[in-house]
């Protein structure tokens, strides 16, 4: 059965054999100021000028986790939990990401099929649409089979096709889903992150 298409992030799957089931998340702030929407699994960094948490949009540096939601203050209300970004609060607010190093994510593919040749090789990301209010606030993220390489760089590495059956686990036809995990990130590099 062919696929269809279905964008939904990077979705926590499970960890590498034999890591243990630690649940890590961090959490780091967002800057009030910061307009950009972070969705429901967006990969997110640690800006380079502040120690703000910023949506990752470049494929070369080394991710910092997926974004599982945050603690912000509304202007004139009281703090609450949302599982997105807004774009602005009234203060920084506390954004909250999985970022174990042996974390497992289901992803879909941008477009073309990644085959199952691409285990073991990393990949990069399309930002998709920026994501989606409704349901959640789910992210429009997916991985992008034009960007499978050998070569080190890019923040996530095919793990597995998706085990499952239905919708992505055709992995002939296009917008197929993949279980990757972490290449480039913060605790897995060998170079500091700025």
């Amino acid at each position: 059965m062919a696929n269809t298409q279905a964008q939904f992030g990077f979705q926590h799957f499970g960890y590498l054999q034999g890591g243990a089931p630690d649940y890590q998340q961090s959490k780091g702030l967002i800057q009030s100021t910061f307009s950009t929407k972070i969705y429901f699994g967006d990969p997110v960094i640690k800006s380079a000028a502040s120690q703000y948490m910023t949506l990752m949009t470049s494929t070369t540096t080394a991710v910092w986790g997926i974004f599982v939601g945050c603690t912000y203050t509304p202007t004139g209300s009281a703090p609450v939990w949302s599982p997105w970004w807004p774009g602005a609060a009234a203060a920084d607010a506390t954004g909250y990401v999985i970022d174990a190093p042996n974390a497992l994510f289901k992803v879909a593919a941008l477009l073309t099929a990644v085959p199952a040749t691409a285990i073991g090789q990393n990949i990069g990301f399309s930002t998709g649409a920026g994501g989606t209010t409704v349901g959640g606030g789910f992210s429009t993220y997916t991985v992008d089979q034009s960007t499978l390489t050998t070569s080190n760089g890019f923040p996530f590495q095919v793990y597995s096709m998706y085990p499952g059956v239905g919708n992505g686990s055709d992995t002939t036809t296009n917008y197929n889903w993949v279980i990757v995990s972490f290449a480039n990130q913060r605790f897995r590099t060998l170079t500091g992150v700025a």
